[in-house]
């Protein structure tokens, strides 16, 4: 009897795919509320501290690139498992882990595998979708993604009311076995069937990815997706120093602002995916990016005039999110068109593209001393600009003129 897997015209398909999408929040959002408690207890400082994150980023940067075209050679599916497998095993390590530098090796490689199986989303949508249907589709999974970093610092809190830091990242374990289980029993293999052209992995891995960077339009919506992703991140990295230290708010209800400032992205992504037929993508991309400007240049204005309070900055940011909601799911689906033969190491690329934008963005945050409102805001408006920029070259590239 054939195995019954999740049909891909069920809303629990694009659930999936979701989740495994929100791998990178999770595993990063997760673990803001113990950075205090992470720090006591290795005695490391806050700076210490925090490079779980981008240690996180940057493996997770990596990641995709060398298993995207492994997920073209081989299949989807053996490289989902072997990510979902190693991130999982990767979480108990750092549970374990009895030195920051030991802890951080292994975030390296937690991030890897997270890398290994959070890209292949995109380029399973564009396996099995097409046209609107997968503009609406990508909008979807993002809709899902965005859920993470909604309730991620809320069970944060909530573990460390149970335990310590280490528990989290149990459970992040976990979740990564549940997921593990749900793609085993659930994805069926989706990868187009083609011949192989007798060429080694690395070779066609390098044959891929010259495919890829010879598409303008793939690189430049993959530039987009990075600048907004940007953005989004520098927001991350300085929000606690922002809410607790400069406007004080305690870490609980930290919390759940970072919750509803997170919902912005999941609303502009349901916005995205409503008005995908309505608008089109180009009237979509475009408000979304210029309307990141419009509300990054205002939060910066309000960090220079020193006229910042929690509602104004909290609103600000929620705007900001928005924005990014909608550019996101739309440059990625713009990014794969046209890439279907090498969807697998196209989607690996924009994925790691972005985690190295966010991982740059947040470090440029934590160079500026003092007014971390100012930093944070600062670092969200270039990217907004960088945006900004790509959109008007992108106009004049791609336009049916150029």
């Amino acid at each position: 009897m054939p195995r019954r897997y999740i049909q891909s015209t069920s809303p629990l398909y694009i659930v999936m795919l979701g989740l495994l999408s929100a791998l990178p929040p999770l595993a990063t959002d997760i673990g803001l509320p113990a950075i205090p408690a992470l720090q006591a207890g290795l005695n490391i400082d806050i700076g210490t501290a925090t490079r779980t994150l981008t240690v996180f980023l940057f493996g997770f940067s990596a990641g995709p690139i060398l298993f995207g075209p492994l997920s073209d050679r081989f299949g989807r599916k053996p490289v989902l498992l072997f990510g979902l497998t190693l991130f999982s095993l990767a979480a108990v390590a750092c549970a374990h882990a009895d030195s920051i530098g030991t802890l951080l090796a292994v975030r390296f490689v937690q991030g890897i595998a997270a890398g290994a199986a959070a890209a292949l989303p995109a380029a399973i949508v564009r396996d099995v979708f097409t046209g609107h249907a997968a503009l609406s589709r990508q909008s979807y999974v993002a809709l899902v993604n965005a859920v993470a970093p909604l309730i991620a610092p809320l069970i944060g809190a909530g573990l460390l009311q149970l335990g310590d830091w280490r528990l989290i990242y149990e459970c992040l374990g976990g979740i990564g076995f549940v997921l593990l289980l749900v793609a085993v029993l659930g994805y069926a293999e989706t990868r187009p069937a083609r011949a192989h052209d007798g060429s080694s992995i690395f070779g066609a891995a390098l044959a891929a990815y010259g495919v890829v960077l010879k598409n303008r339009r793939y690189v430049l919506h993959t530039a987009l997706l990075a600048a907004s992703f940007g953005t989004m991140f520098a927001y991350i990295t300085g929000s606690s120093a922002v809410f607790i230290d400069m406007l004080g708010v305690s870490s609980g209800a930290y919390g759940g602002l970072f919750a509803l400032t997170a919902a912005g992205t999941m609303l502009g992504a349901a916005t995205g995916a409503r008005l995908a037929r309505l608008w089109g993508p180009d009237r979509l991309l475009a408000g979304g990016v210029i309307g990141s400007v419009a509300v990054s240049g205002t939060l910066l204005l309000v960090a220079l005039t020193g006229s910042g309070s929690v509602p104004l900055v909290a609103a600000c940011v929620l705007l900001s999110n928005f924005c990014a909601g909608i550019v996101m799911p739309n440059a990625t689906h713009q990014a794969l068109h046209g890439v279907g033969q090498v969807a697998g190491s196209a989607a690996a690329l924009l994925r790691s593209g972005q985690m190295l934008a966010g991982a740059a963005a947040g470090a440029l945050v934590g160079l500026f001393a003092g007014n971390q409102l100012t930093a944070m805001a600062g670092v969200m408006t270039l990217s907004a600009l960088a945006g900004l920029a790509l959109l008007g070259v992108r106009q004049r590239q791609l336009s049916p003129a150029a």
